[in-house]
């Protein structure tokens, strides 16, 4: 136990100025929102968790089948399933523990204004940081539109830059 705490303390880092215990981050949609991690390990195990991404509305994602096994992994597409951010801000986050990790918010939109209005509604959250999802391949509005287009990635991130004062990864 002695053992451990000192390791963690000495991976310690600081990422877009988010202090972090160590630099593991869960990658957006690995872990769900977070809670869905604690039954297989606890969140204080990672620096940092980033959710599944959260657009405007809730959206019910791809039909199934959404996931398939591969010698080599897995493939999916959900399709950015999630309940939409009032559900997110309002139901899920004020049972997170943020004392055990720091959260990231994976944000989507199939326009500029739903990355804006989704990015301004975490800016007074106890979320950490603000992720923005412009290279999703698993729908048809938005996501690689984005990511694919310097002008356009340039665009949604000024937009998301103009809506909170949170880091932008």
């Amino acid at each position: 136990s002695g053992t451990l705490c000192l390791t963690m303390s000495r991976l310690a880092t600081t990422l877009c100025g988010v202090s972090l215990r160590n630099p593991l981050i869960a990658a957006a949609g690995t872990a769900g929102y977070g809670p869905e991690l604690a039954e297989v390990i606890s969140a204080s195990r990672f620096g940092a968790i980033t959710t599944k991404s959260i657009t405007p509305e809730s959206r019910e994602g791809n039909a199934p089948w959404r996931v398939t096994d591969l010698p080599g992994g897995m493939l999916n597409a959900i399709g950015l399933q999630n309940p939409g951010v009032d559900a997110v801000v309002d139901d899920i986050l004020p049972g997170l523990d943020c004392s055990e990790t720091r959260f990231f918010a994976n944000v989507s939109g199939s326009t500029i204004d739903e990355y804006e209005r989704v990015t301004r509604r975490f800016d007074d959250s106890d979320i950490d940081a603000i992720e923005i999802n412009i290279s999703c391949p698993n729908i048809k509005e938005g996501g690689v539109q984005f990511g694919n287009d310097p002008e356009m990635s340039a665009r949604v991130v000024a937009a998301c830059r103009a809506q909170t004062s949170k880091p932008i990864i």
